[in-house]
């Protein structure tokens, strides 16, 4: 191929607009679906009412749920869940929640088309994270279960074929993609986002604009990227705050689950960077929420590439309406009422920073950040900084 390619993901719809659960299963009739297992959160199970409330609009297509979806995705979980839905002999996942049950519900769908059993089945298909276009680990046994994603937070993960999921035994977070493991119907209903603790809506929130930033100045940036990052960075300036002052705030509220969609369009084209990269090992080793590791470490990162890319930075200073890119995220994250520093998250050692630098420095792929990393030095630094 003598130009670049953009590739288009199989997601048949995203249903957008408060009180749209209730399309959930006119979906299922419309994709010829009739067994629908549903990956939630213990607390989503256990003290909010959403569970029962999609048990209900599903009626005689409900076929089970799996409520134990944990953050980061420990592999141990994921089988779990795989079996269960293959004993309830599911044609669709419903992943209901955050990143955690969405992210598992792919890769409980790929664990039951694969057919793995054990945790360590995974390393023969890990990516750690895909380069642009997408590393398409294959599906050698049979075409994995739909997938219909309701999400609850701004992490976005509902918008792509990553999932990713978490080595307990080593600490560490790798990655599978494939094409089919994007949910076919998306469903942003803000009304199920009202039981969201504000801390976790803002820090997902944060999520998404971390998502934006490091897309739009992402050496694979493209041109239907780059206008739908700035526009997520332009929502996420106006409405986060007010979304997660006031959970009735349904318009502030759908603008921010909009933001995230935008802001991870194309994400299998164009992908992230040191943010993400160190977010991802700071989840796996010590269990930091993806949202707070975007918070901590994004200001830093922007810092770090911003002599790579003026102009792109610049851009981003505009949409926020700022003089400083960096500058005016960390005042965003202080606005929120966010942590800014890895002491803070009370999860993190000093003696953590060292191997989270070098597993980082093993998931980073050359080329993926606009300023080139070249030792694990660079991101140790970045780390003393934050802490």
């Amino acid at each position: 191929m003598s130009g670049r390619a953009f590739v288009n993901l199989p997601t048949d719809r995203v249903i957008y607009g408060a009180g749209t659960l209730v399309d959930l299963a006119p979906e299922l009739d419309r994709l010829g679906l009739r067994r629908a297992f549903v990956i939630t959160g213990e607390t989503i199970a256990t003290k909010t009412t959403l569970l029962e409330r999609a048990k209900y609009v599903l009626g005689p297509r409900f076929a089970g749920a799996y409520t134990r979806a944990g953050q980061h995705v420990p592999r141990t979980r994921v089988l779990e869940a795989a079996r269960a839905a293959a004993a309830a002999r599911t044609d669709v996942l419903v992943s209901l929640g955050g990143g955690s049950p969405i992210d598992s519900a792919k890769a409980a769908a790929f664990a039951i088309a694969e057919k793995l059993e054990q945790p360590d089945d995974f390393n023969r298909y890990s990516t750690r994270w895909p380069p642009p276009g997408g590393a398409r680990v294959p599906f050698t046994a049979s075409t994995p279960p739909a997938h219909i994603a309701i999400p609850t937070t701004l992490s976005a993960g509902e918008h792509t074929p990553n999932a990713g999921q978490t080595d307990e035994t080593r600490r560490r977070k790798d990655g599978i993609s494939h094409p089919l493991l994007a949910p076919k119907v998306v469903i942003l209903d803000p009304e199920v986002t009202r039981d969201t603790p504000p801390p976790l809506w803002a820090s997902t929130g944060m999520r998404a604009f971390d998502h934006a930033v490091e897309r739009f100045c992402s050496p694979h940036h493209q041109p239907i990227t780059d206008p739908l990052c700035l526009e997520a960075i332009r929502r996420l300036v106006r409405r986060l705050p007010a979304s997660t002052r006031d959970a009735e705030d349904m318009d502030a509220r759908l603008a921010c689950l909009i933001a995230a969609w935008l802001s991870i369009h194309g994400a299998f084209n164009a992908p992230t960077g040191l943010s993400h990269a160190i977010g991802h090992q700071l989840g796996g080793r010590c269990g930091v929420p993806h949202g707070i590791t975007s918070c901590i470490t994004l200001a830093r990162v922007m810092a770090f590439n911003a002599p790579a890319v003026p102009e792109r930075m610049a851009a981003i200073a505009e949409a926020m309406g700022t003089g400083s890119a960096p500058a005016g995220v960390a005042d965003l994250v202080q606005a929120l009422g966010l942590p800014s520093r890895l002491s803070e998250t009370g999860k993190v050692s000093e003696d953590d920073l060292e191997p989270i630098a070098r597993q980082t420095f093993e998931e980073l792929r050359p080329g993926l950040n606009p300023r080139p990393v070249e030792s694990a030095t660079q991101i140790l630094a970045i780390l003393k900084d934050a802490w």
